[in-house]
């Protein structure tokens, strides 16, 4: 546009424009990337009573776990299996130790305004909800952050304001609820800035205090949580539930300072307490509860699938198979420092369990995030927004004079020109609705495929437990039917015996 016009004031204007806007892209480019892989810990959980017989894992040290082969024929046993992780909690950890090893130095983190991410995975039973929320006596990871959170955020300077919010949800069968209004119904998640960012529409964020005030809302959104019993855990989470707090630090400008610009800096801290992987066998669940695992374990497959080809280098990571991996997208090779905590059972009956979970874990562990400092230079984007307004200002200004009367000679041209544009336009609005109808039509069909394919599987888990329930019967059976006749056989010898001893007498 500058080449049109180059006069005086004109030039010079258009000249610091260009400049600002160059400036505002290099002080945009200032926020250094960071290369940081995702932290992985394991922690072993103590046996529990009825768990007897040879442990299955143990942990070598703080960094490794040792999976044992327990094939009772010793000539096909393989070499106990290693795994290699950041650390490797014993059973004798402390919720403590535990937090203070894996957790504690991200709320410096959060302070000074990077994301971080928190989860818990591992087979029902392995305890992520222990470690995750703990108990009134034991407090867990949720609970300690958040005292640490409040304690560091008292210690800023005088001249800082800092607003602590907090939201808490659970994803039950790939369906959003909000822990702190569960009577508000489903919630919908929306994709902002070209897909780059995930809201929940409605989510309740609440502005807290103090320490007593998140504990409040945090045991209020534990009790409205989905927990069910099962055969493998009286009190299984059915649900994935997810707390964010997010620390907004304001600096305030001094009034007698005006050159001082005011900042923001904002940091947010996911905590996620991960339904457990089940297999209907071990939990012997139906009906619902068996719906319920479906869905549990198809996001936890979606979550799978990310972590391998975020492992493997993959260019294209599909996110959106589950509403957990879409939410869990800055957390799995976004901008956050993720940590991991894998929860496994050293009892041999969960042998397969744990060594899925230790093969998950190992895969996670070479998963890399892009971190960035959230800083905000408010009155400096203010300004600089308030100086390209003015240029561009500027340079309508001068194109109008410019072109004086002959824009009004080309009025005609531009009447037609605006009536095809018009025409133009209502012929692709037509072509946007008759597209968005057939995606519509097109999403309903993948739910009811979805919906088909899910009653398949729970058809196909029944069936299953009806054939394995069988098959148990018939050994049972046979078994009878097979000492019926040996005892046959035996009392036939005896009676052979005796005719014989008779007739040597004879």
């Amino acid at each position: 546009m500058t080449q049109h016009g180059s006069s005086g004031s004109g030039s010079g204007s258009s000249s610091s424009g260009c400049s600002s806007r160059r400036e505002f892209k290099d002080r945009i480019s200032e926020r250094s990337t960071i290369n940081e892989k995702l932290m992985v810990a394991v922690r072993i959980r103590p046996l529990n009573v009825d768990e007897t017989g040879p442990r299955a894992l143990h942990a070598v040290n703080k960094k490794i776990v040792m999976l044992d082969d327990l094939e009772s024929d010793k000539s096909k046993r393989s070499s106990p299996r290693q795994y290699f992780y950041d650390l490797v909690l014993g059973e004798d950890s402390s919720q403590e130790s535990v937090y203070e090893g894996t957790s504690k130095s991200l709320v410096q983190d959060i302070i000074n305004g990077y994301n971080a991410t928190v989860f818990a995975y591992g087979a029902t039973g392995a305890g992520k909800t222990h470690t995750m929320v703990g108990s009134s006596e034991e407090p867990g990871v949720m609970v300690r952050a958040l005292n640490d959170i409040f304690l560091a955020a008292r210690q800023l300077s005088d001249s800082v304001d800092v607003e602590v919010t907090m939201s808490y949800l659970e994803i039950y069968n790939e369906n959003i609820r909000d822990l702190l209004s569960p009577s508000t119904g489903y919630l919908e998640l929306r994709d902002e800035s070209r897909g780059r960012n995930v809201q929940v529409t409605g989510l309740t964020e609440v502005s807290t205090n103090s320490t007593e005030e998140v504990m409040k809302l945090l045991h209020q959104g534990n009790k409205a949580r989905t927990v069910e019993p099962t055969a493998a855990n009286e009190t299984s989470s059915r649900s994935h539930a997810l707390l964010s707090v997010l620390v907004k630090q304001t600096t305030r400008s001094s009034a007698r300072d005006i050159r001082r610009r005011a900042r923001i800096k904002q940091g947010k801290l996911f905590m996620i307490d991960l339904a457990g992987s089940e297999r209907a066998k071990q939990t012997k669940n139906q009906g619902k509860r068996l719906q319920e695992g479906a869905h549990i374990n198809r996001s936890l497959l979606a979550l799978g699938n990310c972590i391998t080809a975020l492992a493997g280098g993959a260019r294209y990571v599909n996110y959106r198979d589950s509403k957990l991996t879409r939410l869990l997208k800055d957390a799995l090779g976004g901008n956050c420092r993720t940590v991991m905590i894998a929860h496994v059972s050293p009892a041999a009956i969960h042998r397969e369990e744990s060594k899925n979970t230790l093969m998950y874990a190992d895969r996670a562990n070479r998963v890399t995030n892009k971190v960035e400092q959230n800083v905000l230079d408010v009155n400096y984007h203010v300004s600089q927004y308030r100086d390209m307004i003015g240029d561009l200002k500027n340079e309508i200004s001068r194109l109008r004079n410019k072109m004086g009367n002959s824009e009004r000679g080309r009025a005609t041209d531009e009447e037609i020109s605006s009536i095809t544009r018009g025409s133009e336009l209502r012929i692709l609005r037509e072509k946007i609705v008759s597209a968005f109808k057939e995606q519509m039509r097109l999403r309903r069909k993948l739910m009811e495929l979805d919906s088909h394919l899910l009653g398949l599987n729970i058809a196909a888990e029944q069936q299953h437990a009806i054939i394995s329930h069988w098959e148990s019967r018939n050994n049972k059976l046979y078994k009878v039917t097979k000492d019926s006749a040996q005892r046959r056989s035996s009392t036939d010898s005896q009676v052979d015996e005796i005719e014989t001893e008779g007739d040597d007498k004879i």
